[in-house]
């Protein structure tokens, strides 16, 4: 029941009041679940990855038709390639004479040693000669050597002939795992649902940008008279899964934290930009940490809404576009939609096929939490 504090906007108030009872009937957290709307239907690793790519927005409901989002590659490459430590901070760390000394002891070894072993060789040379500055000369050194290698592992992602930013699962092994994964079902009621978000990661109002089908206005006549109806669904998995997003050999989640929580110069080249992505309105304040995928969706939902003919005509020249709660568009090889109405009556039915997985959203966590902090 729509409690009359909470958004006016109907169809924001049962989208809010969808999105509960989902999360509580497949046991998603509030504080971190979110919607994609329409759900997606990927058939290939890069129509899959082009999800999990994606810097999610501050947004129980992500409209990706709505939202313009950069991705998480773009933002962390842009980072990690201004990422510098210069030998002048090393050198003002451990002061003039110990620089001088160390690359003298340096120059007198028979081999130069590789780059991973100078932060070692130099602690053991520090303790016995500079035992002041050991510690901070060590993890300059260690700092150095994670920068350079960290955009050397960009280097295969960019420029000319540059390989797609890689991630998993692949959409081969997302189609296996759902095979195996258990199903799922639960109905939806608007009698008796709860539209209160005000406990999840993003409380207060939060509007929904579509109506009943995808691309429709959610303030449209139709719209409105379909959100205030009494609208019952059930739906079935056959196959259901939230599955951890891993990125692929160009990231480095320690380059990403040492970013994070310094804004100086080291190690930023411009300090400034710290602001720009990870400030109160950065650009990379999110990121995807599992996706929610499901396989052999089965899904009616009635209403009791008194659509007139010509609105019923709409509502059924609309029904390629997916309609709510799902907004699952229509493909002939994946979703089928269809739509039946009597007096005072309307009935929507959603089909997914076996072995096309749908994704409905994402597990959203801050940056902050995403690398392991609070």
């Amino acid at each position: 029941m729509t409690n009359k504090n909470l958004p006016s906007d109907a169809v924001t108030a049962i989208t809010d009041a969808w999105y509960n009872q989902l999360s509580a009937s497949l046991q998603l957290s509030v504080k971190n679940f979110q919607l994609l709307q329409p759900a997606a239907i990927p058939n290939d690793d890069e129509s899959l990855w082009a999800y999990f790519n994606s810097v999610p927005p501050a947004t129980l409901k992500y409209n990706y038709w709505y939202y313009n989002q950069p991705t998480f590659f773009d933002q962390y490459a842009a980072i990690v390639n201004q990422l510098t430590f210069p030998d002048s901070a090393f050198k003002k760390d451990i002061g003039d004479d110990n620089y001088t000394n160390w690359n003298d002891y340096l120059d007198s070894l028979p081999v130069p040693p590789p780059a991973n072993t100078l932060p070692l060789i130099w602690f053991q040379w520090a303790m016995i000669n500079a035992p002041s500055v050991a510690n901070i000369g060590r993890s300059d050194l260690s700092q150095q050597f994670l920068f350079t290698c960290g955009q050397a592992a960009l280097l295969p992602y960019q420029g000319t002939d540059a390989k797609p930013a890689d991630f998993a699962p692949s959409f081969a092994n997302l189609v296996a795992t759902l095979q195996v994964s258990s199903s799922a079902s639960f109905s939806f009621n608007s009698a008796n649902d709860n539209p209160d978000v005000s406990n999840s990661w993003v409380p207060g109002y939060d509007p929904n940008f579509f109506g009943l089908w995808t691309g429709s206005w959610s303030g449209f006549g139709i719209s409105k008279k379909f959100a205030l109806s009494k609208i019952s669904i059930s739906i079935q998995f056959d196959h259901f899964a939230v599955l951890p997003i891993t990125l692929g050999p160009w990231y480095n989640s320690s380059l990403l934290h040492v970013a994070l929580v310094s804004d100086s110069t080291p190690p930023w080249a411009n300090a400034a930009d710290w602001n720009k992505y990870f400030g109160k309105h950065g650009t990379f304040n999110y990121a995807n940490g599992s996706v929610i995928a499901a396989d052999g969706i089965s899904l009616t939902l009635t209403a009791d809404a008194a659509f007139t003919d010509e609105e019923l005509s709409v509502i059924e020249a609309q029904i390629g576009m997916g309609y709510w709660p799902i907004y699952g568009m229509q493909q002939s090889s994946a979703i089928t939609n269809t739509v039946t109405a009597e007096p005072g009556k309307l009935t929507i039915q959603m089909q997914s096929a076996p072995g096309n997985p749908v994704l409905l959203g994402m597990n959203v966590f801050g940056i902050r939490q995403y690398l392991g902090g609070s």
